[in-house]
């Protein structure tokens, strides 16, 4: 016997209501389940909107949206504040990826100033730091942004120019500059020896020279250290205003007045 429609109506209704309640359920049963991550971290289900939208909570307070359940219940969600670079550099909350120009670059820095490899081949990179603030890949990038021109393609990020014998790369101490003023003040301690900068023995005399336009020029023999490093002294200030002041429409004001402000050291 066949039903009728007003049967057939009702039992597709209690049908439905049925499969409201048990998604309802589920939705409130799934809130307040925690889990723990494959970095270490625990977190607990604070909104259960369907499998692809979840919102989590971590213990440090740290709010994480539209995460999908099956993630959050197999220890795949990453905390944007774990250390992932070195043990000092995380990625952080914000618009910025990996995508973007600046994250190459901020690992860079990381590397330079705390991958042990570095300091062991360059001496220059001994005892170099990143600035806490920096840790945090959103706020390098957003200096990056703010600081990197479209005219700077292949420009080097330098972090001793404005500020002399600088060790820490931070907003404060940081800028970018051609590859031909960041090689102008290259120390090449390992290659000199204990010479000062600028001069080599010869068997014979003191020998000053510099390089300019990538060319080895000649400054003369003296018959001490002492006199062939002021000859190297003269020339290489010399040199630094002339590529400073061919440099001067594109470079930040800041470089160009450091620049013409430069001093060689006889201790350098």
């Amino acid at each position: 016997m066949c039903e009728s429609p007003a049967s057939l109506f009702s039992f597709i209704s209690e049908g439905f209501f049925n499969l409201k309640l048990i998604i309802r359920m589920t939705l409130t049963e799934r809130i307040g389940e925690k889990y723990i991550t494959y970095q270490g971290y625990e977190v607990e289900i604070i909104e259960y909107f369907k499998e692809k939208n979840c919102t989590i909570i971590l213990k440090d307070g740290t709010v994480l949206k539209n995460r999908k359940y099956d993630d959050i219940k197999n220890g795949k969600i990453k905390n944007p504040f774990h250390p992932t670079i070195h043990g000092i550099g995380y990625y952080g909350l914000g618009k910025y990826t990996a995508n973007y120009k600046s994250y190459e670059v901020w690992r860079g820095i990381l590397n330079r100033a705390y991958n042990q490899k570095y300091s062991e081949k360059i001496n220059t990179y001994k005892d170099v730091t990143v600035c806490e603030e920096w840790h945090n890949f959103q706020n390098f990038a957003k200096w990056f942004e703010e600081n990197y021109k479209p005219h700077m393609e292949g420009w080097h990020l330098d972090k001793d120019i404005l500020v002399r014998g600088n060790k820490t790369y931070s907003p404060e101490t940081c800028c970018f500059v051609p590859q031909e003023i960041n090689i102008l003040f290259t120390k090449s301690s390992k290659v000199r020896g204990n010479l000062y900068i600028g001069v080599t023995y010869n068997s014979y005399n003191y020998v000053a020279s510099i390089n300019i336009n990538k060319k080895k020029t000649y400054l003369g023999c003296y018959n001490t250290p002492e006199e062939a490093f002021q000859a190297y002294k003269i020339a290489k200030e010399i040199e630094i205003k002339r590529v400073a002041t061919l440099w001067k429409d594109l470079i930040d004001p800041q470089v160009y007045q450091a620049m013409c402000n430069y001093k060689v050291e006889i201790t350098d």
